[in-house]
């Protein structure tokens, strides 16, 4: 009967080495699929490290008062400013040279907006314009005008260098923009009487784009 226990413990050792692998399947975590559900690989979501960038806005156009300071240029051209809204503070003889002293008396009641005409009573250098953007500062828009003064070459030698002092102002003061008169009143002789003075159709002219260039965006 020596094969009988010999079968039987075979039987044993089949029983045991079965039940091993089953203890091992359910401790690694249940019994294997025959069709496994793979999830897919998740994509990782990156936080972007840059802000979206802000557009760029319109510039703002100035709405505030405006005082405009000169010479007989802006005599001349008083009542079309005025029709306007503007401040008006011209003589007929102020000279570049002795300005500072009117500009300084007057600077606690000067507005955020300023437009110039000065020059055509013997001429401006950048130096004394320096000066006076010096007085009037930064926070202010200055409205600089260039100047259109007789076609006499022999007695009027200055308007080319003062032009070029003036529309150099705008390369170092930011809160400077130019208007150029010259360029405009050259193209339309029938605005300016002999002396440089404004017409009718004149003073409407000069009063209409001296505003556009001071309400313009800042």
């Amino acid at each position: 009967m020596d094969w009988v226990r010999t079968l039987g413990l075979v039987v044993l050792m089949l029983v045991a080495f079965t039940a091993g692998i089953w203890t091992a399947i359910l401790v690694a975590g249940g019994p294997l699929s025959a069709d496994p559900q793979v999830e897919p690989a998740r994509t990782p979501v990156v936080a972007s490290t840059s802000s979206p960038g802000a557009l760029p806005s319109a510039p703002s156009p100035y709405t505030g008062e405006v005082l405009a300071f000169g010479d007989y240029v802006l005599v001349s051209v008083k009542p079309c400013l005025r029709k306007l809204g503007f401040e008006v503070d011209a003589v007929s003889d102020r000279r570049v040279d002795a300005v500072a002293f009117d500009l300084r008396a007057i600077d606690d009641s000067i507005p955020g907006g300023v437009l110039i005409h000065l020059g055509a009573n013997g001429g401006a250098t950048a130096s004394e314009l320096d000066g006076l953007m010096k007085i009037l500062g930064p926070d202010r828009v200055v409205v600089w005008t260039t100047i259109q003064v007789p076609d006499d070459p022999e007695r009027y030698t200055f308007e080319q260098d003062t032009n070029a002092a003036i529309t150099g102002l705008a390369e170092t003061y930011p809160n400077v923009r130019i208007f150029s008169w010259n360029a405009l009143s050259m193209t339309n002789p029938e605005w300016l009487n002999a002396d440089g003075s404004m017409t009718k159709d004149g003073c409407k002219a000069f009063a209409s784009y001296a505003e556009q260039v001071m309400r313009a965006g800042t």
